[in-house]
């Protein structure tokens, strides 16, 4: 074989080569996409100016947790442990944005004057949305241990899709408590909405409501905080869009109750 000859099958060799690799990496990159479609900061900037009650976790602190957590091939022991990490992440941002007491400590030494930050676990109520909203429940109670549990069921009505409240129990003060309503997703606002309106026909207050998840879309948050602007609304991550793909809804970590509690064959 001549050096010509040579050169131009060294060259379509390697570009075959080039040419699988990139092919490869499309279809994964392809797979995965539904699963990593954030908005630029500069957006989310401009979407938390118009929504000041959104709060958005650090994305450095949290994409490595959330690109484990949204990956379609995480099996289930790891799917639980990062998002463990993460709902704790959530609550204990839930908890820093709740509002404080500030009184003087007693006994203090100090010449100048001091302020004591009262926190008590009795004033929390945490509200579980059945049943993605259950797998926040074990992480919050390690926050707060002595906070009371409330849990709501709501489902969709299977011709219109509008939600329907279907169960609810809360404790009987729960209009005197800081409530920490849990979900993993908002994607139309339809459940979130239905839960918040649940709350407050029990007397609850909108600026005493955070609702906690992991992923959230524009189109949901725009409607949950146009009608209920005071509650507090802490997310990990916010999505371009709403989308549908064999029947689940993203953003999206997949059908999160089924990935979280094993109930699904990965």
């Amino acid at each position: 074989m001549n050096s010509r000859l040579l050169k131009i099958f060294k060259t379509g060799f390697l570009g075959l080569i080039g040419f699988t690799l990139i092919a490869q990496q499309q279809k994964r990159f392809q797979c995965a996409a539904p699963y990593f479609s954030f908005i630029s900061h500069s957006e989310l900037q401009q979407f938390r100016l118009r929504f000041p009650s959104l709060y958005v976790l650090d994305k450095f602190q949290v994409e490595h947790l959330l690109s484990v957590i949204r990956n379609q091939t995480t099996q289930t022991k790891d799917f639980r442990l990062y998002s463990d990490r993460l709902i704790r992440l959530l609550m204990e941002k839930a908890i820093s944005e709740h509002s404080k007491k500030l009184t003087p400590p007693e006994g203090s030494q100090n010449q100048t004057p001091a302020q004591e930050i009262q926190f008590e676990n009795k004033q929390f109520c945490v509200v579980v949305m059945v049943r993605s909203g259950n797998a926040f429940l074990s992480e919050a109670l390690k926050v707060l241990p002595g906070a009371s549990v409330g849990f709501i069921l709501v489902q969709e009505h299977p011709q219109t899709k509008d939600p329907q409240l279907i169960y609810c129990k809360f404790p009987e003060d729960i209009d005197q408590k800081q409530v920490i309503l849990t979900d993993a997703m908002i994607t139309t606002g339809g459940r979130i909405s239905t839960a918040i309106k649940a709350l407050q026909s029990n007397g609850v207050n909108q600026e005493n409501i955070a609702a906690v998840n992991i992923v959230s879309c524009e189109k949901g948050l725009s409607k949950v905080l146009h009608q209920f602007p005071k509650v507090k609304v802490i997310t990990a991550g916010v999505d371009y869009a709403l989308n549908t793909i064999q029947d689940h809804r993203f953003p999206g970590v997949g059908d999160f109750g089924d990935r979280y509690f094993g109930t699904v064959d990965q």
